[in-house]
C-alpha cells in the first residue's frame, strides 16, 4: 500500500522570532539533527494556514479532510546536509487530524478552534484566544534567491520528531515557494509565551496556496 498524504495549503502566514536560547530547545531535537540558523542567529516560526483536500495515497481521489485550519511553531533543523522542519506545537480544529497525527506518530498536535474572517486569523486553546493577526499583501508573488531569509525559512523539504525516545523523519515535495511579502497587526502572540523569544524578524511573507505530497516516515 503506498503510503503518504496529498493535499493543498492556502493563505499560508509566516512570522518569524529570535531565539533567545536555541539550547532551551535541544530536548525536542531529534536523533541526528542539529539546529539551523541563518546569519548566526536561531529563529522561531509562527505560520497560519488552512489545510484542503487532503487525500491518502491510497486512496485516490478519495478525500479524508476537506478543509480545516492549523496554526504550528517551529524551528529549522539540518539532517544529512539537507534543511528541515521541527514542529514544536501544532494546532488545529480537526479532531480526527490530531487524534491520527498525536496517537499515531507522536506530533505535537493540539485541537483549537478558529475563527478566520478575510485576513483576519484568530486562534482559542482551552476557550481562551492564544493567536490573533491580520494581515495585508504587499507585493507579488515571486521565488526568493537561494541568499534571502524568504529562501533559507521556506524551501525546507522533511520535517522530523522524537516520540517515546525514536527519532523520525518524514520528506514532503512540492515546488518552490512563491511568496508574496506582507504587514502584519498581531493583537495576539500567547502561543509563543512559552518559548523565550527576542524580536521579530522583518520578513513577513505569505503564500496564496502550494500543493504539498508527504512520503511515509522513516526513522532516523
Amino acid at each position: 500500500m503506498e503510503k503518504g498524504w496529498n493535499q493543498l495549503w492556502k493563505n499560508l502566514l509566516f512570522q518569524h522570532f529570535e531565539i533567545e536560547d536555541i539550547n532551551t530547545l535541544k530536548k525536542y531535537l531529534p536523533k541526528n539533527c542539529t539546529f539551523d540558523s541563518f546569519n548566526g542567529k536561531y529563529y522561531l516560526g509562527l505560520v497560519s494556514m488552512n489545510m484542503t483536500d487532503v487525500k491518502h495515497k491510497s486512496t485516490g481521489d478519495f478525500v479524508w479532510f476537506k478543509n480545516y485550519n492549523e496554526l504550528n511553531v517551529r524551528t529549522y533543523i539540518i539532517h544529512n546536509g539537507k534543511p528541515g522542519v521541527l514542529f514544536l506545537s501544532l494546532d488545529v480544529n480537526s479532531f480526527i487530524s490530531f487524534f491520527g497525527a498525536r496517537i499515531l506518530y507522536g506530533l505535537p498536535y493540539r485541537m483549537s478552534k478558529y475563527e478566520v474572517i478575510d485576513n483576519k486569523v484568530s486562534s482559542f486553546r482551552n476557550s481562551k484566544l492564544q493567536f490573533q493577526s491580520e494581515y495585508k499583501i504587499t507585493s507579488y508573488k515571486k521565488v526568493y534567491e537561494k541568499e534571502s531569509f524568504a529562501y533559507w525559512s521556506t524551501q525546507r523539504y522533511f520535517f522530523a520528531n522524537k516520540y517515546l525516545g525514536i527519532s523520525f523523519k518524514g520528506e514532503i515535495t512540492h515546488k518552490p515557494w512563491e511568496l508574496c511579502t506582507a504587514k502584519v497587526n498581531n493583537s495576539n502572540l500567547e502561543v509563543l509565551n512559552e518559548f523565550n523569544i527576542k524580536t521579530q524578524h522583518p520578513d513577513i511573507l505569505f503564500c496564496k496556496e502550494i500543493q504539498v505530497q508527504t512520503n511515509k516516515l522513516e526513522r532516523i
